[in-house]
C-alpha cells in the first residue's frame, strides 16, 4: 500500500468562488458545533414551530454550551465567522430579518423545513467532478443515503447518523478507514484482500487529484440528502420516499407529546 493516505497537495478551497465553503466540516470541533446547533434548532422548532432565530443568539448559546470564552474564540475554532458557517450548512437557510421587529436588519436562520413525508420522493443525484474545487462542495448525507463512485465500483454506505462534510473529507476519511482496516487486521487478511484494498486506496487518492473527471452518485431513498452548491447536479426522482428512522422516532415523540397535552 502507498505510504500516503491523502494527497500531499490538497485541493484548493475556492473561497472567492464559493463563499463560506472553506470550513473543515469533518473536524471534530466543527462536528460538535453542528450537533449542538441542531439541538438548538430542534428546541426552537418544538417551542415555536418554523420560527427564525438570530445568528447572534445562537452564537451566544454555543459559546456557553461548548465552553468558549467569547464569540472571537468560537470563530477562531471555526476558522471563519459564525455567519459564514451558518451559510455553509446545507440544511440551514438564512436571511436578513426585515419585519420591523427587534431582530430587524440582523441575520436570522432556521432549519430548512422538510418537504412533508407524504410528498417526498426518493432520488438519485449525479454530479461530474470536473475540477479540484468541486471537492469542496458540502454533502449533506442522510443516514440511509449511499454515495457511489461508479468508475471504481466503490460505495460509502449508510450510517447511523447524518453526515455533513465536504466531498474531499468524505473520500479522505474512506481512504483512512481502509488503511486502518489493513493495519489493524493485516495478519488475518489474505494477501489478495490486502492487494485489492491497497489498489482501492490508491485509486481513491487519484480521485482527489482530479486528473480526469469522475462521477459522484448520491442515492437517497429518504429524499433528505443535499449537495451544496447544487449547480450541475442532476436529480432523478423515483417513487415515494421511505421515512428516515430518526425522523420516524421524532415524529412518534411529537405525537406522544401532543397526545399527553390533549389528555391534560
Amino acid at each position: 500500500m502507498s505510504n500516503e493516505t491523502a494527497p500531499s497537495d490538497p485541493a484548493p478551497r475556492a473561497i472567492g468562488k464559493l463563499p463560506g465553503y472553506r470550513f473543515d466540516m469533518g473536524h471534530q470541533e466543527t462536528e460538535r458545533m453542528v450537533d449542538e446547533l441542531e439541538q438548538i434548532c430542534k428546541t426552537v422548532k418544538y417551542s415555536a414551530g418554523e420560527a427564525w432565530m438570530t445568528a447572534i443568539s445562537a452564537q451566544s448559546i454555543l459559546c456557553t454550551d461548548l465552553g468558549y470564552e467569547d464569540a472571537a474564540e468560537l470563530e477562531d475554532a471555526l476558522g471563519g465567522t459564525f455567519e459564514e458557517f451558518l451559510k455553509a450548512l446545507p440544511h440551514i437557510e438564512t436571511k436578513i430579518q426585515d419585519d420591523g421587529s427587534a431582530s430587524h436588519g440582523k441575520l436570522v436562520f432556521r432549519t430548512i423545513p422538510q418537504v412533508p413525508f407524504s410528498e417526498r420522493k426518493m432520488f438519485l443525484k449525479k454530479l461530474t467532478i470536473e475540477t479540484r474545487e468541486d471537492l469542496w462542495r458540502v454533502i449533506h448525507k442522510a443516514p440511509c443515503a449511499v454515495i457511489e463512485i461508479p468508475e471504481l465500483e466503490f460505495e460509502i454506505g449508510a450510517d447511523a447518523k447524518r453526515k455533513i462534510d465536504s466531498l474531499y473529507n468524505l473520500i479522505a476519511s474512506a481512504v483512512y478507514n481502509l488503511s486502518m482496516h489493513v493495519s489493524t487486521l493485516g495478519a488475518s487478511l489474505s494477501e489478495d484482500h490486502k492487494v485489492k484494498i491497497s489498489a482501492t486506496v490508491d485509486e481513491l487518492n487519484k480521485l482527489l487529484d482530479v486528473e480526469t473527471p469522475w462521477t459522484l452518485l448520491l442515492h437517497d431513498r429518504t429524499g433528505l440528502s443535499e449537495i451544496r452548491p447544487d449547480d450541475r447536479v442532476d436529480t432523478q426522482f423515483g417513487g415515494q420516499a421511505e421515512e428516515d428512522p430518526a425522523e420516524e422516532n421524532e415524529r412518534k415523540q411529537q405525537e406522544a407529546l401532543e397526545m399527553a397535552i390533549a389528555e391534560e
